[in-house]
């Protein structure tokens, strides 16, 4: 009979569509490119793991401290990217990472480091400061895509990070100027005979601030090793918005720690006034790690 024969041909024909299904959305989800190399439909959400080398340095902003220079320190970081459209995402995250940097002011500080039963004595000094802030950052940034080029996807992004000060820590070179030797007259002599203490390792939290804000600015590239698996390369300027000294130790008078030199320049500790320490972090991050 025709019928049953025509019957049998159309249920074959329907088998092989249904099982070839897979295969062709396979197909369609895994496009061979130019190279050979099977290519994926970009994922709307991906994560991934980084480290966070970076150089740091303090902005000094009262004109009186002195900035001496950069650190490097390290990091490490979790990072998420949510896509909105082909081509931008917002980019988030968390980020653990230290900065800090190198400056120098003048103090008057109390106790002879020679005789520590001698606690009474006030000197003024040179403070030389490596200071190391740890933070841990939530960023938000809207982040800008190309589509892959060769293996290569090329991005840009643009945000803010808010941070929490985890701990403080600051190495020191005392360098002892002046003593004094008389309270109630206010006469100094010079401290030649001590030179100059270091003092590492210190715990400075009441010199710092809680809280930080940054602009985020970044650029970098991933490059796609395998499927949805690519190598995460970036760099990004981490430039703080705020003061990151607490004031709460300093005050406008010449009892108070940071001492203003003379305006003729002197060290003369009787014309010696006191200020205000003001101060941004900023540090340049730079990334390496996986996304998945």
């Amino acid at each position: 009979m025709v019928f049953p024969q025509n019957f049998r041909w159309s249920a074959l024909a329907v088998f092989f569509t249904v099982c070839a299904l897979p295969v062709l959305a396979q197909g369609a989800a895994e496009q061979p490119n130019a190279s050979g190399r099977t290519g994926y439909v970009e994922p709307k959400f991906r994560m991934g793991l980084h480290f966070l080398p970076s150089v740091a340095w303090m902005d000094v902003r009262d004109g009186t401290t002195l900035s001496d220079g950069s650190i490097v320190r390290f990091g490490f970081g979790f990072t998420a990217d949510v896509m909105f459209a082909d081509n931008y995402a917002i980019g988030t995250g968390i980020n653990v990472f230290r900065n800090g940097g190198r400056f120098s002011h003048f103090d008057r500080i109390q106790g002879d480091p020679q005789d520590v039963s001698n606690d009474s004595t006030q000197f003024l000094v040179r403070r030389d400061r490596v200071l190391t802030q740890h933070w841990v950052e939530l960023p938000l940034s809207f982040k800008f895509r190309t589509r892959e080029i060769g293996y290569i996807t090329y991005w840009g992004q643009f945000g803010l990070g808010l941070g929490l000060n985890l701990r403080s820590t600051a190495d020191d070179r005392l360098d002892y100027l002046y003593r004094e030797v008389d309270a109630d007259q206010g006469l100094w002599v010079e401290a030649s005979d001590l030179g100059v203490f270091p003092e590492d390792d210190l715990p400075v939290e009441d010199d710092a601030a809680l809280l930080r804000a940054a602009m985020l600015i970044g650029v970098g590239i991933e490059y796609n090793l395998s499927g949805k698996t690519a190598l995460l390369l970036g760099a990004t300027f981490n430039n703080g918005l705020f003061n990151v000294v607490s004031n709460r130790n300093f005050g406008p008078n010449q009892k108070e720690e940071h001492l203003l030199p003379a305006p003729d320049g002197s060290l003369d500790p009787a014309l010696l006034e006191g200020y205000d320490v003001k101060m941004v972090d900023n540090a340049i991050l730079l990334s390496c790690g996986l996304l998945f």
